[in-house]
């Protein structure tokens, strides 16, 4: 020993000295009184902070010569216990603990090991002949001093052999019980996990192999106990981790190849290796293999643990696989299938580990064992089979699990460069099978079916929008959000079905399928064949860029790429609702999109076939294939270099109205037709009006032919109701400088006072003053001859004033020309149109009709009346069918006709006076029974709207027009005072209707002064020179 290393174990002696005396003296004075054992406490705590503050070092300071000095008044104080439960025996024991793994790190004492060995099995395990209960520390603290005991006697001289000593037998024995039971059933996790290092390190010290051997059937079955999964006993993931990593040392310390590779072969017969005792293990292949057996049974315990979800249990899960499988290849052969399909199944665990440290993966073992490559063949193609029946269970974790495993297989299979038809036919087979197992079992929504679709709804109106909408399509197989971790996994394993050549290949059998397949197996594999072709391209991508295709299979794959298209087509041309599942459909729209972001814009010519049936699935009644026809019109347009939907459709508007126009003449009637127009005009806006001619009259075609069907009827109107909303807003409906209709018509000013009174006094004037007096004249004024001369001139022409041309004639001056109207616009003449023909249909049963119908010659006639010589004939005709509505059974009828009439009243004017003074009885009898209804129902629960008041406010409305501006008579005028009653000053609008320059101020003034009414209101007195008027207080 140097100088340094004798200075710093002296100064380590002079601290640790005072504490030991004085604890040896306590010791030797120990009473067993309370004081005596509280100073006994203090004291032995101070030794240990010294402990830990100077002695965990590994400077050598700290010896075996002052590791015993240390241990005597411990020794003592544990002489005199017979119990070891109190605070006492846990600081004793820490003591120990740093004494046995500082002090006598490097050599121990013989015969001291064998008696701590003993010590501390008594204090970990309890006195067997009493039931006393231990703390849980002093447990804990005694197993981590036996752990340290067993790697003190394991690097001593003669310690490893001194522990197999025919005297130390027994106690190693039971220390080993005791081990094995705090591993078991340990208090906690901490005494678990120390239990677990103390039988680690025994294991490590033993030499001898025999002694193992002995010990190895009560190890693997306590650790097979420790390793089950179960909710009884949940261990802590480090005791998991910990069991593992001595269960694999027991493993390959025991039954490794190089220990049993001289046992395998030797004969049946062979009887012994050696005969040291009579009681000697005798290693045969008997024994051998019923050892085998048993680690087995252990190992299909053990190994469940792959299902759980701690990262470091299924990271020492698989190191224990891949080590069992190298160092016990041919000893556990009968395992080997079970640790090969753990280790497949927990592939890839250890991918964070940088290449220094990594192990040997099963591709590198299947290199050095051929078999286990074989293994590996057998386990994939077992799982393949049995997919289709995960697949069909309720259990999510499963179907993922399942489908993990053929991905994580198929890795390895290619890293291990196996190619086989035969495997990955299995695997596009059940593929296909399990995908047609889940569709089966999932909640089947009919497509195609005869319900009800709001054309206002948000999905149908989303098209219409500018905003860039997503061009990614919603999941048709494994759809719910519960099953994304499923569904992603299948995605990953469809993606690497082996080679190129490999996955086009079961595209193309797919699709062959798929010809002659009925039900969700077409689906599945219509499917199937598309993501396999989208797989392959997009694997391949860069590879195509810069080979030849006839060294990428490019060129085959195009071929696969035309061919499904083909398919796909057809199927969106087919308009056989009930022929296809809407997922075959929805597919096919997934194949065109795909189409077009490899074509980009190469794909237009493509428009032809493709847009209109696309198009069409915009009105589908079932949501999730409209929702994929938005999603793929979008992904189309963008592909193809749109802006947007609008642009795509107006750039190739010519044959998508081709294409209507083509069902509607050949009356190939369904929803989806008129839907797809009313999609396309909140698409184009006013744009596309222009080239609706044909199709506006194919409709009314269609109306007549079909217009004993509701439904039908009610859409094509939407049709026709969406165009004149789209073309009431377009600026291309009115030409300037054309006449517009007088909405007030020849408004009456009311006279004056002041002008009343000069009238008056220029009548007094003119009848005052004497006219002059005339002779009775006597003769005629003129002569018969100046009568007749002057007859002749009338009758003869007027004197020309045209300068005569060069041949001495006149040359007639050009007659006058007027210049005649621009003719009105292709939209004016559309909604003209529109609002004619559209009063045949106001007498319909249908009362949803009849209202649509009012509101679109509501919604047409204020960008109508632009034109005053085309506008007020339409209204002159459309008339006599609007006026009777106001007294239509269905109430929202009414409201809706009494609604238009206000409409046309305010934009007509005095145009209707006549026809408003024809019907004006009973009008005036219909608004006396609404108000009467409104006042009866003014107590009810729906209030002001209750039909009754929604009558009355339009009767208001409409009264309130008729005097503003069409301008009635006195008589009705003091009709509609009298009706309106109260509303004349309780609302300021109706007042003011009733007192504009059409009305009549005075007879409304007087109206409120007589009910009542205005009473907080005070009348300016007029001022008038030479006149005096009297006050009046309202």
């Amino acid at each position: 020993m140097d100088t340094a290393a004798r200075s710093a174990r002296n100064e380590l002696f002079q601290i640790l000295k005072p504490p030991c005396v004085e604890l040896t003296q306590l010791a030797l004075r120990d009473d067993g009184s309370a004081s005596s054992t509280k100073s006994l406490i203090k004291s032995t705590a101070q030794l240990l902070l010294l402990l830990e503050k100077h002695c965990r070092t590994e400077d050598g300071a700290f010896d075996e010569k002052l590791a015993e000095y240390v241990f005597f008044p411990l020794s003592q104080i544990l002489k005199k216990k017979k119990k070891y439960t109190d605070h006492l025996a846990e600081l004793v024991m820490r003591c120990i603990g740093i004494i046995l793994e500082y002090g006598w790190a490097r050599t121990i004492p013989l015969e001291l090991g064998k008696q701590l060995l003993i010590l501390l099995a008594f204090v970990a395990g309890g006195s067997p002949d009493q039931e006393q209960t231990i703390p849980e520390e002093v447990i804990t603290e005694a197993y981590g001093a036996l752990a340290a005991l067993f790697r003190d006697l394991g690097l001593t001289p003669g310690g490893a052999a001194a522990l197999v000593d025919t005297s130390t037998v027994p106690a190693l024995g039971h220390c080993m019980t005791v081990m094995l039971e705090g591993i078991t059933v340990g208090a906690s996790a901490q005494v678990q996990l120390q239990a677990l290092k103390a039988l680690d390190a025994a294991w490590r010290s033993i030499k001898d192999i025999e002694a193992l051997a002995t010990f190895l059937p009560g190890t693997i079955s306590a650790l097979t106990k420790t390793l089950m999964p179960g909710t009884a006993n949940r261990r802590s993931r480090k005791t998991l981790v910990n069991a593992l990593s001595v269960l694999e040392h027991v493993l390959a310390t025991i039954l490794s190849d190089v220990r049993t590779r001289s046992i395998r072969k030797e004969d049946q017969s062979s009887t012994t290796l050696s005969a040291k005792s009579s009681d000697q293990i005798v290693f045969t292949k008997s024994w051998l293999k019923a050892t085998t057996g048993q680690i087995k049974l252990a190992l299909s315990n053990v190994l469940r643990l792959r299902k759980s979800d701690a990262p470091d249990v299924r990271k020492a899960l698989h190191k224990f696989c891949l080590t069992i499988l190298d160092e016990c290849h041919d000893t556990l052969s009968d395992s080997g299938p079970l640790l090969v399909e753990t280790s497949l199944m927990l592939g890839g665990s250890d991918e964070d580990e940088d290449f220094l440290h990594r192990k040997a993966s099963l591709a590198d073992l299947s290199v050095i064992h051929p078999d286990i490559g074989e293994l590996v063949k057998i386990t994939a193609y077992n799982w393949v089979a049995s997919l289709p029946r995960v697949m069909q269970a309720n259990d999510e974790t499963a179907k993922y699990g399942a489908l993990d495993q053929l991905q994580k297989a198929s890795n390895l299979l290619k890293k291990m460069n196996f190619e086989s038809s035969v495997l990955e036919g299995a695997l596009g087979a059940s593929l296909r099978d399990s995908i047609s197992l889940t569709l089966s079992s999932s909640v089947s929504t009919i497509g195609l079916q005869e319900t009800e679709f709001d054309l206002n709804s948000q999905s149908a109106l989303t098209l219409a929008s500018n905003n860039s909408l997503s061009t990614e399509f919603r999941p048709l197989i494994l759809a719910e959000e519960s099953q994304k971790r499923t569904r992603d996994s299948l995605m990953d394993l469809v993606g690497r079905l082996g080679t190129r050549e490999a996955q086009i290949t079961v595209a193309r059998e797919m699709l062959e399928y798929v010809r002659g397949a009925s039900g969700p197996s077409l689906v599945a594999a219509y499917w199937l064949s598309f993501q396999t072709l989208r797989a392959a391209a997009d694997g391949n991508q860069d590879m195509d860029d810069f080979f030849d295709s006839a060294l990428t299979l490019s060129g085959d794959q195009e071929d696969m790429n035309e061919e499904l298209m083909a398919y796909s087509q057809s199927v969106l041309v087919d308009s056989d609702d009930g022929q296809y599942d809407w997922r075959m459909k929805a597919i096919a729209l997934e194949v065109v999109a795909d189409r077009a972001a490899h074509l980009k814009e190469q794909f237009r010519p493509e428009l032809i076939d493709t847009l209109y049936p696309i198009a069409q699935l915009l009105g589908s009644p079932n949501d999730k294939l409209r929702e994929h026809a938005i999603t793929c019109l979008h992904a189309v347009s963008t592909s193809c270099g749109y802006t947007n939907a609008s642009e795509l459709v107006i750039d190739n508007v010519d044959y998508m109205v081709n294409a209507i126009s083509l069902r509607l003449n050949t009356f190939d009637i369904s929803p989806q037709t008129p839907q797809v127009l009313v999609m396309m005009l909140r698409l184009t806006g006013p744009s596309l009006l222009l080239y609706l001619d044909d199709v506006v009259g194919s409709i009314f075609a269609a109306l007549d032919n079909f217009h004993g069907y509701q439904r039908l009827v009610d859409i094509l109107f939407s049709v026709l109701d969406e165009i004149v909303k789209v073309g009431s807003k377009s600026d291309q409906l009115q030409i300037s400088d054309v006449s517009t209709v007088e909405s007030r018509g020849n408004q009456h000013t009311p006279l004056t006072v002041t002008e009343i009174i000069d009238l008056l006094q220029k009548n007094t004037q003119t009848s005052e003053r004497p006219e002059p007096h005339e002779p009775f004249p006597r003769k005629p004024w003129k002569s018969a001859a100046t009568l007749l001369d002057e007859a002749e001139a009338r009758t003869e022409p007027p004197p020309s004033t045209t300068l005569p041309d060069e041949d001495g004639k006149e040359e007639e001056p050009p007659p006058p020309q007027e210049l005649a109207p621009p003719p009105p616009t292709k939209t004016y003449q559309l909604l003209t149109s529109i609002t004619s023909l559209s009063q045949h249909y106001l007498t319909s049963p249908s009362a949803h009709l009849r209202t649509k119908l009012l509101s679109l010659i509501a919604t047409a006639s204020p960008g109508l009346a632009g034109n005053q010589e085309k506008f007020l004939p339409l209204v002159n005709d459309i008339w006599p069918v609007v006026i009777p509505l106001i007294h239509d059974p269905s109430s929202y009828v009414c409201i809706t006709a009494l609604s238009t009439i206000t409409t046309l009243a305010q934009i007509c004017g005095d145009f209707l006076r006549t026809r408003i003074t024809t019907e004006w009885k009973s009008i005036v009898i219909l608004a006396r029974a609404f108000k009467s209804q409104a006042k009866k129902e003014q107590g009810s629960n729906r209030g002001v709207y209750s039909e009754g008041s929604k009558k009355w406010e339009g009767m208001v409305a409409l009264l309130c027009s008729c005097v503003r501006d069409v301008r009635v008579e006195d008589g009705m005028f003091d009709d509609v005072v009298e009706v309106l009653g109260d509303l004349l000053w309780e609302r300021e609008r109706v007042r003011e209707a009733l007192s504009g320059p059409n009305g009549n101020a005075d007879a409304v003034w007087l109206a409120c002064l007589g009910r009542g009414g205005g009473v907080e209101q005070v009348f300016n007195v007029p001022d008038m020179e030479g006149n005096n008027f009297v006050g009046v207080m309202a």
